[in-house]
């Protein structure tokens, strides 16, 4: 619509008025009406995921990536079978706009795991050659970009024709010209002030019914001021969903849908009451490179049952430049940094290896790992930062087993099993034995050897790790930089040892 107003105002402009008038601002508001203006795109229609704690294990049948161009981002044709966490696995096949880097793990491991964002809804029926119903048309390449794309450009020229037929000679420059103020074409619904949209979604919630207070699933501020919230019905196991549409200023539900997810994921309304959103989402703003973008999206749950409440903001506007930051109930702040500065990293890892009691002298850890966050940053070995980049680490002692990952944006996040490990010291180290001037010597000498580019040094995944090199198995560093880099082997105190 932007575009639209823009355009009306080039041509009415233009055409009443003296050539210099229409050379001095028609020009430049033509050209900042194709700036603003809407493209369809090759990956529009297609599920575009973002950055995900949640990863969902898949089986892939068969994929296929377009080669039209050489663009990260392209359309993808998915074949798989989607194992979601407590709950039956399903079969499908989806468009999804994936990065190179995620179809080449899956390529390189049918059996992997995906981000819930890249996950796509079940559907009403399995395919067509597994069910006898009426056949379901399977998505091909053909369908993007889809039709509804031309619905923008289709507006924006209706727009500005509306307004340059509606006004007529109303743009001579000796006239009075009608306002096209761009804050009255957008509309001021109040859509920047969280707070109020999260406390009109809590009364709505309230009136859903009478124990919809103490079993709140999700709260979720969407897009353009849009916005929904889930509640669990604990009588009968289902949920509940209330949405507001901004479009048409209206609230709409409750409807009812089944859900897998039980009493465990639920938070009650008073458990967020304190949370001040406008405030939580300017400091997120603050604590990320201002060149992300501003807020997306924000959504209020528990990660899995009966882990703690927190307040999911995704800013940006797409996948490749989208950053997630994360707040508890008291407005705390999960830590920004950037991977590629081990000094960062390594200070982030050691204080969460405090907060939950890991011993930072013994052998115990049997990877870590830092991957960069930045696209084409390499996948040396699939993992919980496999996609989003961070620290992570395995680590195996006498009785337990388990893992300990930190994304950029988010809280540590800590899973541990009790099952003993008679070996565990073997090719464990001690975190104390790790040092970022011994990473930060490695991946130096790695982009020497391959005429790494300087801008390229975040894109960079490195990790300690027992293997096999040279004729045995042994704890070495290994370091992939840049998105076309072998990977090299280094001893623990950063000699070099081969090229894979």
């Amino acid at each position: 619509m932007v575009a639209g107003v823009l355009l009306g105002c080039a041509v009415g402009l233009g055409a009443y008025n003296h050539w210099g008038l229409a050379l001095g601002l028609g020009v430049p508001l033509t050209i900042a009406a194709v700036f603003v203006g809407p493209r369809p795109r090759r990956i529009d229609g297609a599920l575009q995921g973002g950055h995900s704690s949640q990863q969902i294990p898949v089986t892939v049948e068969a994929i296929t990536r377009s080669s039209l161009d050489a663009s990260n981002l392209q359309p993808t044709l998915v074949t798989a079978t989607i194992s979601p966490p407590n709950d039956t696995e399903y079969r499908t096949r989806w468009l999804s706009a994936m990065p190179k880097g995620m179809v080449a793990n899956l390529l390189s491991d049918a059996d992997n795991r995906l981000p819930s964002s890249f996950i796509p809804p079940r559907p009403p029926e399995s395919l067509p050659y597994q069910s006898g119903g009426e056949p379901v048309p399977e998505p091909e390449f053909g369908d993007n970009p889809a039709k509804s794309t031309l619905v923008y450009p289709v507006i924006t020229v209706a727009v500005a024709a509306a307004l340059f037929l509606g006004i007529g000679s109303g743009w001579h420059f000796s006239v009075s010209l009608p306002s096209t103020d761009i804050g009255s074409v957008i509309g001021d619904d109040g859509s920047d002030n969280l707070q109020e949209r999260m406390d009109a979604l809590a009364e709505k919630v309230v009136d859903t019914s009478p124990t919809a207070a103490t079993n709140v699933l999700s709260l979720e501020l969407g897009e353009d001021g849009s916005d929904r919230a889930y509640v669990l019905d604990p009588a009968t196991g289902e949920s509940l969903y209330v949405w507001y549409s901004a479009s048409s200023d209206k609230w709409y539900g409750p409807d009812r849908n089944s859900t897998q997810f039980r009493a465990g994921k639920t938070f009650s309304l008073a458990d967020v009451s304190g949370m001040r959103f406008n405030e939580i989402r300017d400091q997120m703003a603050a604590a990320i490179p201002p060149e992300i973008g501003g807020l997306k999206t924000m959504k209020v749950e528990r990660s899995a049952d009966n882990q703690p409440v927190l307040a999911s903001a995704t800013f940006g506007e797409v996948f490749e430049g989208e950053a997630t930051m994360q707040a508890d109930t008291t407005g705390k702040l999960a830590a920004w940094f950037q991977p590629g500065d081990f000094g960062a990293a390594m200070a982030q890892a050691a204080r969460a290896l405090e907060e939950t009691g890991l011993s930072t002298s013994e052998p115990l850890f049997t990877r870590f790992e830092i991957r960069g966050t930045d696209s084409d940053t390499p996948i040396m070995r699939a993992g919980t930062i496999q996609n989003s980049g961070g620290v992570l680490m395995d680590f195996s002692d006498i009785s337990r087993n388990g893992s300990l990952s930190i994304v950029p944006g988010s809280f540590p996040v800590f899973r541990s099993t009790d099952t003993p490990s008679r070996d565990y010291t073997d090719g464990a180290v001690a975190f104390d034995d790790i040092s970022a001037q011994t990473f930060d010597a490695v991946r130096d000498d790695a982009m020497r050897r391959h005429s790494v580019d300087a801008f390229d040094r975040n894109r960079v995944d490195i990790q300690t790790s027992s293997t096999y090199v040279v004729d045995q198995y042994q704890t070495v560093i290994m370091v992939e930089v840049g998105p076309d880099s072998p990977i090299d082997y280094y001893t623990l105190d950063g000699r070099f040892i081969e090229t894979e």
